[in-house]
């Protein structure tokens, strides 16, 4: 193999860890499965085993800054991942809220930065999710304060925005929902690394659209 392609190869895998995705998109499937608690008990507790279908592993095509613009295959959105990403869609069954369907763009980087980006899939049979309490709870499993959440209108979604900090964990998101879905657009970092990796999540976070 040419010396720089190996180069680039090597480069790409010291910066994200692929075989990571379902073990870290299954615990956002958890958390997901509790705001969407039924009857009083976590839906969690009774939902059959994720099951992972991945769409295209590892992109790593870049546009002119660099970046790895990245478009679910099934979803209904896209975002600009700063490292290359996977693009998969995970399915669980649960007899209280039926098919729970979350098509997702995500990876981490070895050194500890998780970028994810989740659409939920609305059921007929879920409980509507309010966003500030999807967020305080977030902040609370962190073991940090929620900010104060601003929920507005913004076209078709209605969004919150948050960032805070835990004692080594920091997280920056975006989480909204529409009509049919429910979208959760988080960079998770650790604080020994702020200085640099606030800004890049950020852009992150502030680079998700919606689909047409």
């Amino acid at each position: 193999m040419d010396k720089t392609i190996a180069g680039q190869h090597a480069d790409a895998n010291r910066k994200m860890i692929p075989s990571a995705t379902l073990e870290i998109e299954t615990r956002r499937l958890t958390a997901v499965l509790v705001c969407f608690s039924i009857g009083g008990y976590p839906a969690w507790a009774v939902a059959a085993a994720p099951k992972l279908q991945m769409h295209r592993q590892m992109v790593q095509q870049k546009d002119a800054n660099g970046l790895y613009p990245a478009q679910s295959t099934k979803g209904h959105f896209s975002v600009i991942s700063p490292i290359p990403f996977n693009d998969y869609t995970i399915t669980t069954e649960d007899p209280n809220i039926g098919t729970l369907t979350m098509h997702g763009i995500g990876s981490k980087s070895v050194d500890g930065m998780e970028f994810g980006t989740i659409e939920t899939v609305r059921t007929a049979r879920q409980k509507d999710l309010n966003l500030r309490d999807f967020i305080t709870r977030t902040a609370a499993n962190l073991g940090a304060m929620a900010p104060a959440i601003v929920v507005k209108q913004e076209g078709p979604e209605e969004v919150a925005r948050a960032a805070f900090e835990g004692t080594s964990r920091a997280i920056v998101m975006r989480l909204s929902k529409t009509a049919g879905s429910v979208f959760n657009v988080m960079c998770d970092y650790p604080v020994k690394a702020a200085q640099t990796a606030r800004q890049k999540c950020d852009n992150y976070v502030s680079s998700f659209r919606l689909k047409n």
